[in-house]
C-alpha cells in the first residue's frame, strides 16, 4: 500500500508497442493520504487498483503531454466514474489541448450517458458536471493541500531554442511535498529547463530510451520500410528523448538524491541489460539510481 510522500511507478513502460511485462505510462504520487494520478497511460486504473488504490479515491490527474502511451485511460477514466455515479469532482490538469481533448471525451460519453442500466427512473450524472480541466503553462503554480506544483516545457516536441512560441507542449513536472521533492520530467530530450526545475530534488523521476534497440527493432519488424522513415525515428529518439547517459547528466547537473528511470521502451530492459544500464547512468551520477518496475514505490 503506498505511503505519504511515496511515489508508485505504476507503469513503466512507454511508446505504442505493447509489452507485457510493463504497463504504459502511468505514476501515482501520494500526497499526504490523497492519491493524485500523473499521466494515465492504458491500464492506469487497473494499474492503480493493483497498488491499492480505488480509481473512486482519485481527485487529481497531471498529464504531461497528449501522446496515447500517456492519455490512453482518460476515456476508461471518466466513463467509469459516469457510471459509478460519481459527483465529487476531477480535475484534469495539462498542458494546452487538454481541455479539447477531455470536452471530446466527454462528447463520446453521450451514448452510454443515454444508455444508462436500462432503467428509466435511474439517470447517469454527465461527467462534464464532475470534471474540472485547468490548463498548465510554465507560468502556472498548483497548491495542493500539502502539495506544490510547478512545471515547465521540455524538449520533447520542440528544441529548447523554440521553448515559449506557440505549439504544442511537453511539461516536466515538480511536486514540493512537506517533506521531500520529486521531479517527474515525463517524455523530454535534454533540456537545461528540466535541470533548473530539479534543483536539489530528493527523487527525480525520468525517462529513458535506448534508441538503438528501438530502431533494431522496427527494421526488424518493417525490413521493407524506406530508409527515411527510421531515419525520422532515430532522429525523433536522439533528440527528444534521454539515454542513460544523459538521464544520469541532468541528475548529476541539477544535484538529484536518487533517480528512478522509466519509459523504458519495448523489451530493451531485460535481466541481461539491467546492470548495463545501471552502469551507464552511474557513470555520469554518483547518487542512487534505479531502473523502474511497475507498481514499484520511492
Amino acid at each position: 500500500m503506498p505511503t505519504p510522500s511515496s511515489f508508485t511507478t505504476l507503469g513503466t513502460g512507454g511508446g505504442p508497442m505493447q509489452n507485457p511485462q510493463r504497463s504504459q505510462p502511468a505514476h501515482l504520487l501520494m500526497v499526504k493520504e490523497t492519491p493524485v494520478l500523473v499521466d494515465c497511460g492504458e491500464g492506469a486504473l487497473r494499474q492503480l487498483r493493483c497498488a491499492g488504490i480505488d480509481y473512486r479515491q482519485v481527485d487529481h490527474i497531471f498529464l504531461s503531454h497528449h501522446h496515447f502511451d500517456h492519455i490512453g485511460s482518460l476515456f476508461a477514466c471518466l466513463g467509469l466514474n459516469m457510471m459509478i455515479h460519481r459527483h465529487r469532482m476531477l480535475t484534469i490538469y495539462g498542458p494546452p489541448g487538454t481541455r479539447q481533448i477531455v470536452d471530446g471525451l466527454i462528447a463520446a460519453c453521450a451514448v452510454p450517458h443515454e444508455a444508462g442500466f436500462g432503467a428509466t427512473d435511474q439517470k447517469l450524472p454527465n461527467p462534464g458536471d464532475f470534471v474540472e480541466v485547468r490548463e498548465m503553462t510554465p507560468a502556472d503554480t498548483i497548491e495542493l493541500d500539502g502539495c506544490r506544483v510547478t512545471c515547465c516545457e521540455n524538449t520533447h516536441y520542440r528544441p529548447e531554442s523554440e521553448a515559449g512560441q506557440p505549439g504544442h507542449l511537453s511539461l516536466s513536472f515538480r511536486f514540493d511535498l512537506e517533506d521531500r521533492s520529486i521531479v517527474f520530467t515525463g517524455d523530454t530530450g535534454p533540456c537545461e529547463a528540466v535541470e533548473r526545475l530539479a534543483q536539489g530534488v530528493d527523487l527525480l523521476v525520468g525517462e529513458m530510451v535506448d534508441a538503438e534497440k528501438v530502431i533494431e527493432r522496427f527494421r526488424k519488424m518493417n525490413p521493407n520500410a524506406p530508409k527515411e522513415r527510421a531515419d525520422r525515428i532515430l532522429r525523433h529518439m536522439t533528440e527528444h528523448h534521454l539515454t542513460a547517459e544523459q538521464l544520469g547528466d541532468i541528475a548529476a547537473r541539477s544535484g538529484a538524491g536518487c533517480v528512478v528511470a522509466v519509459h523504458l521502451t519495448n523489451d530493451s530492459v531485460t535481466p541481461e541489460t539491467v546492470e548495463d544500464y545501471l552502469s551507464r547512468i552511474r557513470s555520469r551520477f554518483e547518487g542512487e539510481v534505479h531502473l523502474g518496475e511497475d507498481l514499484a514505490s520511492y
